[in-house]
């Protein structure tokens, strides 16, 4: 009897993308970071989720912290299936930059916002159906939080004390 070979699936919370894939990274930065073994989004997010971890990353790659976060951000975007490189961009725009500020948001309102930068910009060549986006928001609030930032905890507070998520910038 003959046996089949068996095709190894991704562990459970593993994002086997490559770095090389995300938009914006520089070859310079993916050397760096490929010098410590780090290749992979999933390594990256392990590696530099939390915020003491991203500066000690920083400065063992010699990346810039902001460059290097803003790469990590859009590692843990990429953990949502139907986020490429361009609906990635029409998010930044909107200030949804991780999959912790994806989860608060309201679908419809995202997706009328979407459409309307996307008509006005035309950064993709559709803009993303309102099916697409809820799925996106359902799979960012069934995902762990992965990137950690200082100041989530005033965050939080200035939230509870009433002001708008707009003024508590991440």
């Amino acid at each position: 009897m003959r046996q089949r070979k068996q095709i190894s699936q991704p562990e459970v919370g593993t994002y086997p993308l490559p770095i090389a894939k995300l938009h914006g990274v520089p070859a310079p930065v993916q050397r760096g970071l490929k010098a410590l073994r780090i290749t992979t989004c999933s390594q990256l997010l392990a590696a530099a989720g939390k915020l003491e971890e991203r500066e000690a990353l920083a400065r063992s790659a010699q990346i810039a912290p902001e460059l290097l976060l803003t790469i990590v951000q859009r590692a843990d975007l990429a953990r949502i299936n139907g986020i490429g490189v361009r609906f990635g961009q029409l998010l930044e725009e909107l200030g949804v930059l991780d999959v912790a500020i994806l989860a608060r948001q309201n679908p419809q309102m995202l997706h009328e916002q979407l459409q309307r930068l996307n008509t006005a910009e035309r950064l993709t060549r559709r803009s993303p159906t309102p099916a697409e986006v809820e799925d996106w928001v359902s799979r960012a609030r069934s995902l762990p939080i992965l990137v950690h930032h200082l100041d989530q905890v005033s965050t939080v507070s200035t939230l509870k004390a009433g002001t708008s998520a707009h003024s508590a910038k991440q």
